[in-house]
């Protein structure tokens, strides 16, 4: 079992085959599919798996959690929003794209390359599907307009184009691209 500081490479085949764990940190910095989440670079990712081979069907597999906080833009404010991202792993190691048709239900499968694989990869891959298809605050910090405050608004620049008669001919004017 590795633990505390994650190893940069693994072995999965021989993790497999020896039941072997993997638990430790790392930093959202140390992993460079995920460096426009500017403001999050010093975030732990906190990286729990498991490696085994089931009995049944000789499948190898890696299953665990990655997990981690990232900044997000708020779809409602566009203010920034820290979100908790939680991964839940199960994967089905496979070694060429011909296995992967015989891979369970159950699992996803993991294409492993090579006997000594990067384990950056796969933990950006997981964290980067993980995440909320829309990120908002609970309750967003900035007051956001109301329909009637965008009514009134209109309401507003529509009794300012009436005062003024020739507000009209600008916007025309405008629109037709004379100036």
């Amino acid at each position: 079992m590795f633990s505390g500081q994650l190893p940069h490479y693994v072995e999965p085949r021989k993790l497999a085959d020896q039941g072997g764990s993997i638990g430790g940190q790392t930093t959202v910095a140390a992993l460079p599919r995920l460096s426009e989440f500017e403001q999050s670079q010093g975030e732990p990712v906190d990286v729990a798996l498991t490696f085994a081979r089931s009995d049944e069907d000789g499948v190898r597999s890696v299953e665990g959690t990655i997990s981690t906080h990232l900044v997000l833009t708020c779809q409602r404010c566009l203010e920034p929003v820290r979100c908790d991202i939680t991964a839940r792993v199960r994967l089905a190691l496979v070694w060429s794209e011909d296995d992967i048709d015989a891979v369970p239900d159950r699992f996803d499968p993991w294409l492993v390359t090579d006997d000594k694989m990067s384990l950056a990869p796969l933990l950006e891959e997981e964290l980067l599907l993980a995440l909320p298809l829309v990120a908002m605050h609970e309750q967003c910090p900035t007051q956001l307009p109301t329909t009637t405050q965008v009514e009134e608004e209109e309401e507003a620049a529509s009794q300012e184009q009436a005062d003024n008669p020739f507000a009209i001919l600008a916007t025309l004017k405008k629109r037709d691209g004379q100036e």
